[in-house]
């Protein structure tokens, strides 16, 4: 199985960002805006899931799980010498918490844009029944809230006010499990799940 990437440097000596992306996105859908990255400042490393894009495999959330420590072993040595941030959106909340539970101090800080606290609703939103036992698996594996109590690197959290995919509840929980002082919680105001760069300027 081989995990597609896309490494956008720009300067060798800035901050990269492990960036892993949402359920109905590929890594292309990136070229476009890795220029905004590069104007703040950043790199950008975008990988697909399992299945997604040019990845291989099948799509599963076995590979949500298993997937991302290695793709983070493997970006952690081709970084350069800055120490690099961990990004997810939406699905993507859920791998990046997990580096950063594994990781920690080797990145300066977590990004999660839109993120879910419990998978479940999600889950149950888009078709999957689960009985109760893979409930609280699923649950144990992919739901940021309790991983962000354990997280103590900084976290800042982006949400769109007006996101009816995954409300901005989410964001508010995740936000009450950081430990205290190293989180920080932007709802922006008019744009839901998949337009907040509606507000660019304020998002970057």
């Amino acid at each position: 199985m081989e995990l597609a990437a896309r490494h956008y440097v720009r300067d060798s000596s800035a901050p990269s960002v492990l960036f892993f992306h949402g359920n109905g996105e590929i890594v292309p859908d990136y070229d476009d805006l890795a220029s905004a990255f590069h104007a703040a400042g950043l790199n950008l490393f975008a990988v697909d899931y399992r299945g997604y894009g040019a990845s291989t495999g099948q799509i599963s959330l076995r590979g949500l799980a298993q997937d991302p420590p290695i793709v983070a072993e493997y970006f952690l040595k081709h970084a350069g010498s800055a120490k690099p941030f961990v990004m997810g959106r939406s699905l993507g909340s859920s791998p990046a918490c997990d580096v950063a539970l594994k990781f920690g101090p080797r990145f300066r800080g977590l990004i999660l844009e839109s993120g879910f606290a419990d998978i479940n609703p999600l889950l149950e939103m888009l078709g999957a029944d689960l009985p109760d036992s893979a409930q609280k698996e699923a649950a144990a594996l992919f739901s940021n809230d309790h991983k962000l109590a354990k997280i103590h690197i900084p976290v800042l959290i982006l949400h769109g006010e007006r996101d009816h995919l995954i409300s901005a509840s989410h964001a508010r929980l995740n936000y009450s499990m950081i430990p205290q002082g190293q989180g920080t919680l932007k709802i922006l105001p008019g744009v839901g799940h998949n337009d907040l760069l509606r507000l660019a300027d304020e998002y970057f």
